[in-house]
């Protein structure tokens, strides 16, 4: 059996019973989001408790969020592993970092280091076997790039995860035109998942939970 197909009717009943909270605090960051331009690109509401629910499960104390945007999903693994926690939050965009810092103030959530400037260049400067948890959620182009450094940065037995590993629902059509708009992302998330998949350091996966999650145990 291939599994059950997620139909928008099944999203909502997930989200309305176990999401509610994550639902509401994207509602709030949206709003000073979309008040000054920023693009509304972020996890869904169950990526969001599903990645609260695994960082307390392995008891993560410090993550990594390559992506900040407006910053939502470095508020929700800032509320899931707790104030003496750490997360270190990469954003490219002055105005995105601004508005992501308004949002977690506005939260209470003083937790979260935000890093402004390109998210290799911030990862290069940061210590090996530091994180116990690692998202990518930026910039597709640059997928291998990330992964390759957050290999170094990731504790032995730590996790790191790959937003949109399904793109977009374009993965698998090898027959996608370059005149596509997503034509360059795709590719470069195709790179990734085989760079991902073929890793004998990386025990992974995909979780088909929103655009799909590649998760993997990194053994060093």
């Amino acid at each position: 059996m291939k599994g059950t197909p997620i139909t928008e009717s099944t999203f909502n009943y997930i989200v309305d019973l176990f999401a509610k909270d994550e639902v509401q605090l994207l509602q709030k960051f949206a709003a000073r989001a979309e008040a000054v331009g920023v693009p509304m690109i972020m996890i869904s509401e169950e990526q969001a408790k599903y990645v609260g629910f695994f960082l307390k499960a392995i008891k993560a104390k410090r993550a990594l969020d390559v992506g900040t945007l407006f910053g939502y999903s470095a508020a929700i693994m800032a509320r899931a592993m707790g104030p003496d926690s750490e997360v270190v939050s990469l954003e490219f965009e002055q105005m995105h970092a601004d508005v992501a810092r308004q949002n977690l103030d506005a939260e209470g959530l003083n937790n979260v280091k935000i890093l402004q400037g390109q998210a290799l260049d911030h990862m290069k400067t940061l210590e090996s076997n530091s994180f116990d948890f690692i998202l990518i959620d930026a910039d597709k182009v640059n997928y291998v790039n990330y992964l390759n450094e957050a290999l170094r940065l990731v504790k032995p037995g730590g996790v790191i995860a790959g937003d949109n590993a399904l793109a977009w629902g374009k993965i698998t059509d090898l027959d996608l035109p370059e005149t596509d708009e997503d034509y360059e992302s795709v590719t470069a998330v195709r790179r990734f998942n085989t760079a991902f998949g073929q890793n004998s350091s990386i025990f992974g996966i995909i979780v088909p939970v929103g655009d799909g999650l590649a998760m993997g145990v990194v053994n060093k």
